[in-house]
């Protein structure tokens, strides 16, 4: 840090499995810094960065940490799904971790800050059951990948959220399994519901084979669908499902979001269409790690950053979020809102569900 700039580190897959869902991330931080540092920066500092490709593998993510805490980062803002031990080892070293937390690890850990939290050990909300009671659902296959802990941990939540709404659940492991075979089970299981957390291909191959089946869902919600790329190849399988979101959705056109917008043809014209997940998340954890800087005058030190910014009790990165999170409190709860966005008949476009976003009630699972 100097008096007219501050570093930050970005931490991502940008190679490997995982590397096509995070293309936008680093064009949604850049977009926000691009906007901050347009206005004058923050007390007079620009924010500059410096970014790791964590190669969607464990140690990878902890060796570009590594390297990040080796240039002189400030803080880590990082999204990806294996920082397991990235936020240990900068826990141990003192730095700040600004972004979505992919482990349920993150709570134990005072150095993180997570903009969304969607899974965690021992919780759930009432949320997704409430959603699917009131579109028809009786009965519902829970579809998931279980190759990783958290995976699992969503699983159990959905499963949990159904049952406290009177839904009875199943759940269907989709490792190593085709689409067809994923239908028929659902099918004789007398679910007429799916959620999922499944690869694309995988979620609208079981869609097709259940209509064709002659059984067709009465409500289908995806963790991963809504993402106006997907529309092009997917969106006659997709019309009249649902996907769920932690962040209020472009559709509902709010000031914040036009200014995402526009920042992202700005700044980062490279990334098309702007409405990419990775993108929203990429910008909502640099605005928050700008939240954090705003706590602070003169020449801040990271204990004295992370102090400020876990004094902020109600940041919802002016309504770009469902949830106003505090963090003095919040550390480890899971979102209890969420957004809902239908794909249209005509499988081109994304509606909002409902005339506002859907809030439930955390509850414990008793695990």
């Amino acid at each position: 840090m100097t008096d007219s700039s501050i570093k930050v580190g970005l931490l991502y897959p940008d190679t490997g499995v995982m590397a096509a869902q995070f293309t936008g991330y680093r064009a949604g931080v850049s977009a926000r810094f691009g906007v901050e540092n347009a206005a004058g920066g923050v007390d007079g500092r620009k924010i500059d960065f410096a970014w790791q490709d964590d190669q969607s593998d464990p140690r990878g993510n902890l060796q570009g940490a590594r390297g990040l805490v080796a240039q002189n980062a400030f803080a880590v803002i990082q999204y990806t799904a294996v920082s397991q031990q990235s936020v240990a080892y900068l826990d141990e070293v003192g730095v700040p971790v600004i972004g979505a937390a992919d482990q349920p690890g993150w709570a134990a850990h005072r150095n993180t800050f997570t903009v969304i939290l969607t899974t965690q050990t021992g919780q759930s909300t009432t949320t997704i059951g409430d959603f699917v009671r009131q579109q028809g659902g009786t009965r519902a296959a829970v579809v998931v990948s279980f190759l990783s802990e958290t995976a699992k941990l969503y699983a159990d939540g959905v499963t949990k959220s159904l049952q406290h709404a009177g839904i009875d659940a199943v759940t269907q492991d989709v490792d190593g399994t085709n689409a067809a075979d994923v239908a028929r089970k659902i099918i004789a299981s007398g679910a007429d519901t799916i959620i999922a957390a499944a690869p694309l291909d995988l979620y609208t191959g079981v869609l097709d084979a259940a209509v064709s089946a002659g059984h067709p869902f009465k409500v289908a919600v995806s963790a991963v669908s809504y993402d106006p790329r997907l529309l092009a190849p997917y969106g006659r399988q997709l019309a009249g499902t649902y996907a769920s979101l932690s962040y209020a959705a472009l559709e509902r056109h709010r000031p914040v979001q036009r200014r995402f917008l526009q920042a992202m043809a700005d700044y980062s014209p490279e990334v098309s269409p702007p409405g990419q997940q990775s993108a929203i998340i990429g910008w909502l954890s640099a605005d928050l790690f700008i939240r954090g800087l705003k706590t602070q005058h003169g020449c801040p030190t990271r204990e004295s950053y992370m102090k400020g910014l876990r004094g902020v009790t109600d940041y919802d990165a002016d309504g770009m979020l469902v949830n106003k999170i505090n963090y003095a409190t919040d550390q480890g709860r899971l979102d209890p809102c969420f957004d809902f966005v239908r794909v249209a008949e005509s499988g081109d476009h994304f509606d909002v569900a409902s005339p506002q976003p859907l809030c439930g009630q955390r509850f414990s699972t008793g695990e």
